[in-house]
């Protein structure tokens, strides 16, 4: 691939924040529950038994609380990251109902303890991202938390998102850890599988 066709980091996330003003809270909440309904059809939900994931919190990200809500009703084991930004890594405690959670300084939702939990049984990994592109190479605000988190664990990664999020050739890294599937409004992406690199569910 020819270097000067791949797009900065700080170029990609400009690109799909100002997508965003494209679309309203309806459209949103719609395209939303298209990706949790096929997200919950899929091999990948349908045999996890332990799930790993964030709680939405910014404008213009897929409402992962009805998602949890869903994993809830299908008997998962959910575990959610609280942000250590002392230590500059996540820990980690079981979801027990949202009155359980608190909303921090930055405006994140967490639980108010956690550890440094195991994640070896981990089955499915949700993982946010502001932009992703189809090799599944994903941006989010910079901190690099989740490029850290995403190194150390096996299970299946998964980006939900919006099409509007899709940006191709992101500029990478060797720190940059690509995601195993991105699950859109209309279509499943298999990122490391180029037989099967995108596949239509209509």
């Amino acid at each position: 691939m020819n270097l000067k066709t791949l797009i900065p980091k700080s170029e990609a996330r400009k690109t799909v924040i100002n997508r965003r003003g494209n679309f309203n809270s309806a459209d949103l909440k719609t395209k939303t529950k298209i990706i949790i309904d096929r997200l919950a059809a899929s091999d990948d939900f349908i045999h996890a038994r332990r799930i790993h994931t964030y709680i939405s919190t910014r404008p213009g990200e897929m409402d992962t609380r009805l998602l949890v809500d869903l994993m809830c009703s299908h008997g998962k084991n959910i575990v959610i990251p609280k942000l250590n930004k002392q230590a500059k890594k996540f820990q980690h405690a079981n979801f027990n109902g949202w009155d359980n959670l608190i909303k921090n300084n930055d405006g994140y939702i967490e639980p108010p303890t956690a550890l440094d939990e195991d994640l070896s049984d981990i089955d499915l990994m949700i993982v946010p991202a502001v932009a992703v592109s189809p090799l599944g190479h994903r941006i989010g605000y910079g901190g690099g938390y989740y490029d850290r988190l995403l190194r150390s664990v096996s299970a299946v990664k998964v980006v939900p998102a919006f099409e509007y999020q899709l940006v191709e050739n992101i500029f990478t890294d060797i720190h940059d850890i690509r995601v195993d599937r991105i699950v859109t409004e209309l279509r499943i992406i298999s990122t490391k599988e180029p037989s099967k690199r995108i596949t239509e569910l209509l």
